[in-house]
């Protein structure tokens, strides 16, 4: 037992504050020490950047500028990729919310800040470097090959009445697979693409390859398969379905937020 220095009560020698004159015995700083100690216990969430055509060049070189260990087989990877392939420029799929030019690389950098943001609570194991790589290139066979996207763009003309007869072309575009590309899977395609350049582990290989369908392994996946399952389906479900995001109240912020 202890005595209160203030009025005297006795309490529990365990008790920090005294519940009559309300004493605080923390190394005598006060309330705010133990409030303190309180607040830095509770995890800060860290909110997702949404990625938009504005940003996503930015947040692509800042991920591109994090490969420090397999740095040389990536550059030649990351140069082949923007040099001789729609890597820059290609959709995420010929409809949907990212059916437009850079959406496949939108999609891949909103891929790689989810699987950041996520690892260190799923999988502290898991390094930077890999995945970076990993949700970088987990869709990078929708480039389709060099001299060969997989999208095409495709432009319809179409006719609309106008008064008396008259007409007006208008003139619309979307994108078609290319029929001219020999047929595999993205993931698949992505693998074969990626390993060309760079030296991976099983694992990683096993999650460019199946994360998008897991089923196709047999309940086989690996641990860096489903995380970076996770990722994608956060950032394909989620981050890019705008009323998602509202009616759930994910964090989400834009670049112009954070600086």
């Amino acid at each position: 037992m202890k005595k209160c220095p203030d009025c005297g009560m006795v309490i529990a020698n365990q008790a920090i504050r005294c519940p009559k004159c309300k004493y605080d015995f923390t190394d005598g700083q006060g309330a705010n020490v133990a409030a303190a100690a309180a607040a830095k216990a509770q995890p800060s969430i860290v909110p997702m950047i949404l990625v938009t055509r504005d940003n996503v060049d930015e947040l692509y070189a800042s991920l591109k500028s994090k490969i420090i260990k397999r740095k040389t087989e990536f550059d030649h990877f990351i140069d082949f990729l923007e040099n001789r392939t729609s890597w820059m420029t290609a959709p995420a799929n010929i409809d949907g919310h990212l059916a437009h030019e850079k959406g496949l690389l939108i999609h891949s950098v909103g891929v790689a800040k989810q699987l950041m943001r996520i690892k260190d609570t799923l999988m502290p194991q898991l390094d930077d470097e890999s995945a970076i790589v990993m949700a970088l290139f987990h869709d990078v066979g929708k480039v389709g090959v060099e001299g060969k996207p997989l999208y095409l763009v495709e432009e319809k003309v179409t006719t609309s009445a106008l008064g008396l007869g008259l007409g007006r072309s208008v003139t619309s575009s979307s994108y078609v697979i290319n029929p001219k590309l020999v047929p595999m899977s993205v993931g698949v395609r992505s693998l074969f693409l990626v390993s060309q350049y760079m030296l991976l582990s099983d694992d990683e290989a096993q999650a460019i390859c199946y994360q998008s369908n897991p089923a196709e392994i047999a309940d086989r996946e690996m641990p860096l398969t489903m995380i970076l399952e996770v990722a994608n389906k956060m950032q394909t479900k989620i981050y890019e379905n705008d009323e998602v995001v509202r009616q759930y109240s994910f964090t989400a912020v834009s670049a112009t937020q954070t600086t």
